[in-house]
């Protein structure tokens, strides 16, 4: 493939395109990600490969992969070759490299630990395209989209659950050496498939070692209701499942996945579920050999459940406009209002489209007393003149003791940043200054932040998932917002299925949903035929762009067919068995579709 001069635009990206696509020795799955690399808008002049800090090396990915490419790099002692592995979205986990000029190349294009080579990012490169074909892949030279990849020639493979066979991550060889494609790409798919073959190993062991302790917990002289969870395996007894059932059933699971999530929480944890009644769950982790194979929750249910939703009557909170009664809701805007109401400094933190920005809001509106409210986003530039201006400005604004400054997102400021904003904040007299508020998403928090001790008070705003008797409300309140005539309804199978969906988006995605319906002239009741493909799953797993599709694809496909699974699967071109696959991973319910 000939090589062409540096262009920065989108056009010289569209014509170098026009030129790949005559070329014959460009191989179908290079020329349609060429094309999604377009669609993205992906800069070919430059590389922008985000980091993230602190990748996970705790993953069964990780764990079973490091060993392999340990053993992998003294085999190859000062070749000119790097190996890494990345996780699912694409984010490099771990990158070994003994050649010291190809380090300083890797390093120079961004191809190190924490950098994200996803194609919506990165345009066409070998891992990116691998995970988004799911296929083994050979990105030579200038098939990569972008120019500063252009001397890299570099050989990626999927890494799937042996077992699911869903997408784990990929392991990439990459090397500024032109010689044997077939070596290269024959090297790449042992090793991948020695690493899903230690998760074999590893998924096997945790799993024998779980259920051998939800057997014991299970068999104890009084069991009751037992819960057994890890990353891939949900076990419990008929106590539990006989105990609990409808929202209060997936409210538990959902609050026991994210406390399974904290390998260090073990003790006891009371959580407020829909009914009104309180779940206590005892928690121990099941480890053996020295590995997390997973958690066992004993559990005991509190109560009695209330007739109707739970305080339904105070759906919207008095005098603040705020819809939602579940506890965990009520309490983070009582803890945010006395917060507010006193003048003190506070960190709201929240999944983005929690509510975070509603909630100030609407104490503004009720409680300001004729303050401002002064909003301030990240900034878009990590210059110093950029940085040094909106340090000013936040400096400028909290000068007025009027002023009510909201931080907005402050988990995007830049290390560097941070630092000069928790320095600017120190030195602050805090009796003297505006009503500093910060908001933030709490993966991105850690307990030692140190803007958050900045902070009198540290609120945790829930997520849409954790208020499923709030939905109803939610859904009412949206209808009569787009629809003010009150002529529409929620049936009742369409509201079970919208407290079912996981609404990774939060509050937004839910008004987001209820707006499109209700401009739909032709509906008065909400129907389940009439929500759209994502209300139509039941998993909390966050999708990329392609999976989404994929999954959006599959539920039009069943749809149309009268959740025929063996025709939808032929016409997409798939075997049934693959279609079954794709549905228990994104969570798809033939019974929902029909």
């Amino acid at each position: 493939m000939p090589r062409h001069q540096p262009g920065s635009s989108l056009t010289a990206a569209r014509e170098l395109y026009q030129e790949i696509t005559k070329d014959p020795s460009a191989r179908p799955l290079v020329v349609a990600s060429w094309q999604r690399s377009i669609e993205y808008q992906v800069k070919s002049s430059c590389i922008d490969a985000p980091y993230l800090e602190n990748p996970n090396l705790d993953s069964p990915l990780a764990k079973a992969a490091l060993p392999i490419l340990n053993a992998l790099h003294e085999q190859l002692a000062d070749d000119p070759v790097s190996t890494m592995v990345t996780d699912r979205n694409g984010v490099v986990l771990s990158r070994m490299v003994s050649h010291q000029a190809l380090t300083t190349r890797l390093n120079r294009v961004q191809l190190a630990p924490g950098h994200v080579f996803a194609e919506r990012y990165v345009g066409t490169n070998g891992i990116g395209t691998a995970l988004a074909s799911g296929r083994p892949v050979m990105i030579a030279g200038s098939q990569h989209y972008v120019e500063a990849l252009r001397d890299f020639y570099c050989a990626a493979v999927p890494i799937l659950h042996p077992t699911r066979r869903t997408l784990l991550g990929a392991f990439n060889l990459t090397t500024a050496r032109q010689g044997s494609a077939g070596m290269l790409m024959a090297l790449a798919r042992s090793v991948a498939g020695q690493i899903e073959s230690e998760i074999a190993a590893i998924s096997s062991r945790r799993e024998r070692a779980l259920f051998q302790d939800y057997m014991d917990a299970c068999s104890s002289v009084r069991p009751g209701p037992v819960l057994a969870i890890n990353r891939d395996v949900v076990m419990m007894n008929e106590q539990l499942r006989s105990a609990v059932t409808g929202t209060d059933h997936y409210a538990l699971l959902d609050h026991a996945r994210e406390i399974a999530d904290d390998l260090r929480f073990e003790g006891t944890r009371s959580i407020a579920l829909p009914s009104g009644r309180i779940a206590e769950l005892r928690v121990s982790r099941s480890r053996r050999e020295d590995s997390d194979a997973g958690t066992i929750f004993r559990v005991r249910v509190i109560g009695r459940p209330q007739s109707g939703p739970v305080a339904s009557a105070g759906s919207t909170r008095s005098g603040l406009g705020l819809v939602g009664s579940s506890p965990r809701w009520l309490s983070a805007v009582a803890e945010t209002e006395a917060a507010f109401v006193a003048g003190s400094w506070l960190h709201l933190v929240g999944e983005a489209g929690a509510g975070k920005g509603t909630l100030i809001e609407a104490l503004h509106r009720a409680k300001g007393a004729g303050r401002r409210l002064e909003r301030v986003e990240a900034p878009l530039s990590e210059s110093t003149h950029a940085t040094e201006q909106w340090l000013r400005n936040v400096r400028e604004l909290l000068a007025e003791p009027s002023n009510v400054v909201v931080l907005r997102d402050v988990h995007l400021l830049a290390a560097h940043l941070r630092q000069q904003l928790r320095s600017l904040l120190t030195h602050l007299d805090t009796t003297a200054t505006g009503q500093l508020i910060m908001t933030s998403q709490p993966s991105m928090v850690t307990t030692d932040d140190v803007l958050d001790r900045l902070c009198v008070a540290s609120v945790e705003v829930p997520p849409l998932r954790h208020r499923y008797g709030d939905i109803e409300h939610l859904v009412r309140f949206f209808l009569l917002k787009y629809r003010p005539s009150g002529e529409s309804s929620c049936s009742p199978d369409a509201l079970t299925m919208l407290q079912r969906c996981p609404w990774p988006e939060n509050v937004r995605q839910l008004e987001s949903v209820i707006r499109g319906l209700a401009r739909r002239q032709s509906v008065r009741i909400l129907r389940v035929e009439d929500l759209p493909p994502e209300c139509r799953v039941s998993s909390h797993k966050v999708l990329t762009t392609i999976e989404a599709l994929e999954r959006d694809a599959i539920l039009r496909g069943l749809m149309d067919r009268s959740s025929n699974v063996q025709r939808t699967a032929q016409d997409l071109g798939i075997s049934r068995a693959t279609m079954y696959r794709k549905m228990r991973r994104y969570g798809i319910v033939p019974s929902s579709l029909t």
